[in-house]
């Protein structure tokens, strides 16, 4: 940094505020560099702001723990436990952390400046902030498969980080096509009500539909079938209370319609790569 002119030897020279800032980057926990992705473990002190600043390469961020608000393109949102952002290179953000030390895995995408015309870069043609669903439980089995020491490790990563991308680059991108009212009541009635023991029958005779052309419908328009939904909505629904009350694993499986706790740990552990225990106490 470089101070203004002055006559008297003994002022400290003056900061020159006009200087780029490199806004400080948390304390590293962990590092795994992979030929076409870099993942880092980082932990934030709480109440730290980190200053508007951007990254080279596009990045994935997932929130391990506590909570910090991120202003990104205009807009802000919560970044917590489970949540991913996907964000563009050269993206310029700030962050502003919580009263809790925040956690964080950054994943840079060093495969889109190397393949910048790959199908994969449109994923990154805009911010993306989400709080739960198919991508986020991908990017946590990937932190978890960061913790393995084995030879097999880094095959794996990247087989998830290519399937998180196309998954992304599928559901981004899909040709729109608009469903019909009843099969928009029929998922509205799945968020309404997914902790209830529902059948097809009960929500095809509630929308006005046949079971099989509901099945159909549904599948065509969502790309899960109506039980892979409700599925997911439950363990959605659970993990986000797995994070943010203290309510027991047994009481949190049984609101969210499980038969019981052993039935939603062995559920929870097949969907996000670890158990409730796991999840909930993960460092």
């Amino acid at each position: 940094m470089t101070g203004c002119p002055s006559r008297t030897p003994s002022r400290r020279p003056r900061k020159d505020l006009s200087l780029p800032y490199t806004p400080p980057l948390g304390r590293q926990l962990r590092k795994l560099q992979l030929s076409d992705f870099v993942l880092t473990e980082s932990l934030y002190q709480p109440g730290s702001i980190i200053p508007a600043h951007s990254h080279k390469a596009p990045t994935l961020v997932l929130g391990l723990a506590g909570e910090s608000t991120e202003t990104l393109a205009n807009l802000t949102h919560e970044v917590k436990k489970g949540s991913l952002i996907i964000r563009p290179a050269e993206e310029r953000h700030s962050d502003h952390n919580g009263s809790r030390p925040v956690r964080l895995l950054n994943i840079e995408v060093t495969l889109a400046l190397k393949c910048p015309c790959s199908d994969f870069s449109r994923v990154f043609a805009q911010p993306t902030y989400l709080s739960g669903g198919l991508l986020p439980a991908l990017a946590q089995r990937i932190y978890q498969e960061s913790k393995i020491k084995d030879s097999a490790a880094r095959i794996v990563i990247e087989g998830l980080m290519l399937e998180l991308l196309g998954n992304a680059s599928r559901s981004f991108f899909a040709p729109p096509v608009r469903a019909p009212e009843w099969l928009k009541s029929a998922r509205d009635l799945c968020h309404a009500r997914f902790a209830e023991s529902l059948t097809l029958m009960e929500i095809a005779k509630a929308v006005g539909a046949h079971p099989t052309h509901l099945a159909r419908s549904f599948k065509k328009h969502y790309g899960t079938t109506v039980g892979e939904y409700i599925r997911r909505l439950r363990l959605d629904w659970a993990a986000t209370q797995l994070a943010t009350t203290e309510d027991s694993i047994a009481e949190i499986a049984a609101a969210a319609g499980f038969y019981d706790q052993s039935h939603f740990t062995h559920t929870l552990k097949k969907h996000l790569g670890v158990s409730p225990l796991e999840f909930r106490t993960s460092k």
